[in-house]
């Protein structure tokens, strides 16, 4: 036999390193795994910042959107507004053609004129025949005449007054003025269009425009029916238009829809988000991103949803706390312990009551060559199963 070589020699302590750091790999986390077989890793309870919060799709809409329409139909003379324009409360929106409103203005003021001296020629011949009555030169029927001639000459001045009153308001309401500051979101007749009356008219009359004051705006967002029990209203919440990615605003939740609805077989709930908009960027119908903060603790003691053994009462109606066990790290080994959790954001999991902070937990491993192994024996078993061997029982039939 040949003395080994050096090249031997050298494959041979390779191979000795190998299975040495094979065997530290396997089993080195737990002290007790020589004993159990059983390796963990090890995490550590800390306390930090921890948040949980909830995104959704949303889209910028007005709160107070209000669509302007006349009491009078007509030509639309005058209209001094383009969409974007900011208006201040009482500014002309529009005026319509007032020629038969001011003819009427004029008649019925002519008419009030004529009932007011009819009025006071029936009061002169009371008073005259009163005296007359006094002296007994006419009779008491011709006094009560007298008295009926005054009242109604009263009554037609009343009547004029009123018709002079309609006829006014009528006139008034060939101009269009704005209810409330806001901005022209929407522009839908040009001057010399005739419009409808939004009054008499059985289909609503015509829309002169829209407005709405943008300085405080809504963000409707749809959430998802499994984190839905999680908003509520006064929940802080931030926006990301997709027009300016890099800006956040503030917002709260203000309302939330009692009623679902469905869209592409997902059920969602409509959150309102009221959002103050002083630069007047967002405008309405912009794409957003919204983020409702369910959580947001700086000092939180946390530890991996990994590390969770058991889990009971999390999700019972009406709590957000549930019990848990863990495994603690004791001397050399694992021992189970009961804790008392809070809300979890997927990765981390408040802890409550149960653990310190610098408390050491195991989380049960399975190794890579053991899962490697596994995965071609699986690949194995399927190749056996797929056909069976030629010349069996079943090919030779016939």
């Amino acid at each position: 036999m040949n003395p080994p070589t050096k090249w031997t020699l050298g494959a041979a302590l390779v191979g000795v390193v190998a299975i040495a750091v094979t065997l530290r790999w396997l089993g080195a986390e737990d002290p007790s795994a020589g004993r159990t077989g059983q390796k963990f890793r090890d995490v550590i309870a800390e306390r930090g910042s921890f948040r949980l919060a909830v995104s959704a799709h949303g889209l910028v809409r007005p709160i107070d959107r209000i669509q302007l329409k006349s009491k009078a139909s007509g030509e639309v003379m005058e209209l001094p507004i383009e969409v974007g324009d900011w208006v201040e409360k009482g500014a002309l929106i529009a005026r319509l053609d007032q020629v038969e409103e001011r003819a009427a203005v004029a008649q019925s003021r002519a008419d009030l004129d004529i009932a007011q001296a009819e009025l006071a020629l029936a009061k002169k011949n009371f008073e005259r025949r009163g005296k007359l009555f006094t002296s007994e030169i006419i009779s008491k029927e011709a006094q009560d005449l007298t008295e009926l001639d005054l009242a109604v000459a009263g009554s037609k001045q009343v009547q004029a007054a009123t018709a002079l009153e309609r006829a006014q308001e009528r006139m008034e309401d060939t101009v269009i003025r704005a209810p409330v500051d806001g901005l022209i979101l929407q522009k839908y007749v040009e001057a010399g269009q005739i419009i409808a009356s939004g009054v008499s008219n059985v289909g609503g009359g015509t829309p002169i425009a829209d407005i709405a004051n943008m300085r405080s705006v809504h963000v409707e967002a749809g959430i998802d029916e499994i984190d839905i029990g999680k908003i509520r209203e006064g929940q802080r919440a931030t926006i990301r238009a997709e027009a300016y990615p890099d800006q956040v605003y503030e917002g709260e939740v203000v309302r939330i829809a009692p009623e679902a609805r469905v869209e592409q077989n997902v059920t969602l709930f409509d959150v309102i988000v009221s959002v103050d908009n002083i630069d007047g960027k967002l405008k309405s119908g912009m794409n957003t991103t919204v983020e409702i903060v369910i959580v947001d603790r700086p000092d939180a003691l946390t530890i991996p949803v990994t590390a969770l053994r058991e889990v009971a009462d999390r999700n019972r109606p009406g709590l957000e706390r549930g019990g848990a066990t863990v495994l603690v790290k004791e001397d050399e080994g694992y021992v189970p312990r009961e804790i008392r959790t809070g809300q979890t954001n997927d990765r981390a999991i408040e802890v409550l009551e149960g653990l310190e902070e610098g408390d050491v937990l195991g989380i049960p491993m399975v190794s890579r060559l053991k899962t490697e192994n596994d995965r071609l024996d699986a690949r194995v078993r399927g190749t056996r199963s797929f056909g069976r061997r030629r010349g069996s029982k079943q090919d030779r039939r016939g």
